[in-house]
């Protein structure tokens, strides 16, 4: 496989100030404090109902700089959550010009090199060659390295889909609960303490419970995006994306179409 490159559909949101890390790690779903400077991590933000606002990757740039890349389209809500809580924090947030220069294919992340605005791939797996094969660079376009095969948003989009990563406006609805999205096990910390949403999230957690709807990964096929998904004539979901070998799509709770969307 060789190594493909291109400007992810995604909005960047920059959150910085002294108090930015204290300051998302009260509102996300994941742990903050646990990202280095340099590291990356994928999580929820939710409303204080526990639904779903959006799905992003917070990338720490400097002690008090952070990043919050999500799908296209969604940089203003998240500002718009977000800012209802900062009240006296020392924080500011705005969309901003950065980009994502996404990687992928045989020995992305050594080819690309650590560094800061480096970011994990939450669907990058070890390839055959012993390396991880996908990385995300987030910066200005000045700090992505020139390498790689040029490919297209929709070959992208394939690769996500292929690799059961959802997204947000199509897989994942916006005012989905978190148990619908497939993705808790790697947006959420389950040991962090408190912060919005917190609620609704562990109780569906502890109680087993599940959602009115969830992910699920079905063979291509002939599939086409907004097909219903039948069982014995009886339609059971809807096809939200569809890559070459597997498509997502959204099923009604008391059915087991595919398989479940874990990574």
């Amino acid at each position: 496989m060789s190594l493909n490159h291109c400007v992810a559909p995604r909005d960047v949101v920059l959150v910085q100030g002294d108090d930015a890390g204290v300051f998302l790690h009260s509102q996300l779903a994941q742990d903050i404090n646990a990202i280095s400077i340099g590291g990356s991590a994928h999580s929820l933000l939710l409303e204080p109902s526990g639904h779903v606002v959006a799905l992003l990757r917070v990338v720490r740039h400097a002690d008090t700089v952070f990043t919050l890349d999500v799908d296209a389209g969604l940089g203003n809500a998240v500002v718009a959550r977000l800012g209802k809580f900062v009240l006296r924090a020392k924080v500011t947030l705005r969309v901003s010009d950065f980009v994502v220069h996404s990687y992928w294919g045989s020995g992305a992340r050594t080819t690309v090199g650590l560094g800061v605005g480096r970011a994990v791939v939450a669907w990058a797996h070890e390839g055959s060659d012993g390396y991880v094969n996908s990385v995300d660079v987030v910066g200005v376009d000045a700090d992505a390295p020139h390498v790689g095969d040029d490919a297209t948003e929709h070959e992208w989009q394939i690769n996500r889909i292929d690799s059961h990563w959802p997204h947000v406006g199509s897989d994942i609805e916006i005012g989905d609960i978190p148990a619908t999205t497939g993705v808790t096990q790697v947006a959420v910390s389950f040991t962090k303490g408190c912060y919005p949403g917190q609620e609704l999230v562990e109780r569906m957690d502890s109680r087993g419970s599940n959602a009115p709807v969830s992910l699920r990964v079905l063979p291509a096929g002939t599939y086409q995006a907004g097909e219903t998904v039948q069982d014995n004539g009886v339609d059971i979901g809807t096809i939200t994306s569809v890559g070459r070998v597997h498509a997502i799509a959204r099923i009604k709770r008391g059915h087991d179409a595919g398989t479940a969307l874990l990574l």
